[in-house]
Order: structure tokens, then sequence, then C-alpha cells
């Protein structure tokens, strides 16, 4: 244990894009729970558990699969902002037929906007580009056969083809991983005043308007009490916003989650404070004090029911309710067992 501790001090503050917060990983919260996805997912092993959580740099080569798999975010990339590569893809969108999103470990080639390497966009983060860019988006993975993370290549294209078993949603029809560079259709970005202006202007309005606005834009403390809602879900929330009844219905059934509690609940409510975005709550209802789930903060993590002393807690992917944005009774929802 002590040489654990001793491997995570130094290696916690290493120089590298990437943050971890204890606080957020599912067996830091609760020392039975055997959540395992970052490991087994890290091609590089290079993640260490002990007492604490860190992350090895000599062996990280950023492929920042960590980060997309994590349901709990425990894992992010220092200073990225996601919102803000779409609002720069979008901004060209009116010059533009079809535009490039690139990797910076790419950057000898022209691309319209970088980004991290391309392990970071999850299932969450293709559906939210496919529902806010307009025109087709190539995706650059021409340098991926001479990286050492070409492996990501293969991991994308699984996603975009899991998406589109999940749902009706045409992923593969706008967005396009390029592998091959004399696919790749680059096309360079020429302003007049008039269009630099434009564009300026353009950019200002979406800024304005709040499409893509960070809600979490306030300093995050490391605190096991804290509630945070992962990105991937609050991607999701916003996109079945945008989308027609049955699309919403297929993310709702393959995304969404229940939480309900059977009888035997004592309302003893220690599954609140386990839980690590809000998803649970206590409301009063007739006269009585109960547990009440919204689906919308749920990332199914799992720990109200591996915390629960009495056994209670149940959790079921797909949402049956009629809002996911509404708190229930976690005593009223009808689960299909089997």
């Amino acid at each position: 244990m002590l040489k654990d501790k001793l491997i995570g001090k130094a290696l916690s503050g290493a120089d590298l894009p990437l943050t971890v917060d204890r606080s957020r990983c599912l067996r830091m919260r609760f020392n039975k729970n055997e959540c395992n996805v970052c490991i087994s997912n890290c091609h590089a092993d290079a993640l260490i558990f002990g007492d604490d959580i860190a992350i090895d740099a000599d062996k990280c080569t950023l492929c920042m699969v960590c980060v997309s798999e994590c349901p709990a975010d425990c894992f992010e990339i220092k200073g990225h902002d996601f919102y803000l590569v779409i609002s720069k893809l979008r901004n060209l969108e009116s010059s533009i037929e079809s535009l490039v999103l690139g990797c910076r470990n790419n950057a000898k080639k022209p691309h319209h906007a970088r980004t991290y390497c391309f392990g970071y966009l999850s299932e969450e983060h293709i559906i939210a580009l496919y529902l806010y860019m307009r025109n087709p988006l190539q995706i650059d993975m021409t340098g991926c056969a001479d990286c050492k993370n070409g492996f990501i290549a293969e991991i994308l294209q699984k996603r975009i083809a899991d998406i589109e078993t999940k749902t009706s949603l045409n992923i593969s029809g706008k967005i396009k991983p390029v592998r091959d560079i004399s696919e790749l259709d680059f096309q360079d970005v020429s302003y007049d005043r008039r269009g630099f202006f434009n564009a300026i202007k353009n950019l200002t309005f979406i800024q304005a308007a709040g499409l893509f606005d960070n809600e979490d834009d306030t300093e995050h403390t490391q605190s096991y009490s804290a509630k945070k809602l992962p990105l991937t879900r609050e991607l999701l929330n916003r996109a079945i916003k945008m989308l027609p009844d049955e699309n919403r219905k297929e993310l709702l059934k393959n995304y969404y989650y229940d939480v309900s509690v059977t009888d035997t609940c004592n309302n003893c409510f220690a599954c609140i404070g386990m839980c690590p975005t809000g998803a649970l709550k206590i409301e009063s209802r007739d006269d009585d004090r109960e547990l009440f789930f919204s689906s919308f903060f749920c990332n199914g993590c799992g720990l109200c029911r591996d915390f629960c002393m009495a056994c209670s807690v149940k959790i079921e992917k797909g949402f049956s309710g009629d809002n996911p944005f509404e708190f229930y009774s976690a005593k009223d929802v009808l689960l299909c067992e089997g």
C-alpha cells in the first residue's frame, strides 16, 4: 500500500494534458466496487490503482480512451472544450462543404480544426457531432497507420457502427473517418473582408445564443460530496431535445437508465450520498420522505445498488417513464424482471 501511495504521488503531478479526479472514480468512492473499464481499455497499461489512482507518464500514449470509457468523468483533458471545437467547425460550414477535423499528432497536414487523439470521442460525442454539424464532417485518420495510437481508428469505426445498431441515426452518412489520404477532401478557407467579419459575427451569435454553452464553468473541486453531471450525459440530454420522437425513444432505450427500490428499502438514503451525479434525492410524499430518481442525471454506474445495505436498489438499462428530465418516486418505477 505504501509503495502504491509513493508511486501515485510521484506520477499524479506528471506533466500530462490529463487530470485525474479520484472523487469521481467508482472504485475510490466505494472500495468494494470492481469497475475496471479504464484498465481493461488502456492499451499502454498506464493506469495505477492502489489507495489512489494515477497515470504512469512514461507509459501513457495519450490515446484518451480512458476519458471516453469512464462513465463518471474521472479522467479529463486539461483545458479541452468540446463545445468550442464544434463552434469552430460550425463557424466554417457556410464556406466549406465538408470540413476536416484533425488530430494534434498529425499537425503537418491542414485541418479546419484540431483536437486531441480521437480516442476521447465516445458514442455520445459522435452523436453530438452528427446533430450539431449541418454538413458532412471528415475525421482525418490518415496518420493513424504510423501512430502508436493507430488502434483508435478501429475503435472509432466500431463506435459509429454501434450507434447505428442501437439507433436509426445515419451517423456514417455525415461523420466520415478517412484513413486513406487519397480520399481526404480538404478545402482551404479564404476570407475577403466581408467574409471575415461575417465569420466573427456568426461565431458571436452562436456563443450568445447559448447553443454550446458549458454549464459547468465553475472551478471543480475534488470532493466526494460534490455532484457532477458527466459530459457524455450532458451531450445526450441535449441530443434528445433535438431529435424526433422515434430517435428520442431509441436513445432512451439504449443510453438511459431506470432506478427503483423494493419494499425492503428503509429510507436510509445512503445511496444519495454515494451517487456521483445527483440522480437521487429525497422528496416528501404523503407526509413521508421517499427516494426520488431522475434518469436525466443517471450514468448507470450502479453505485447506489452496490452500496445499499438492504439490497433494495435495482437498476436497469432503458428509461420507462414519460419524461427523463423529471424526478420520479423510485418505488413507482416499474422494471422488467429478468
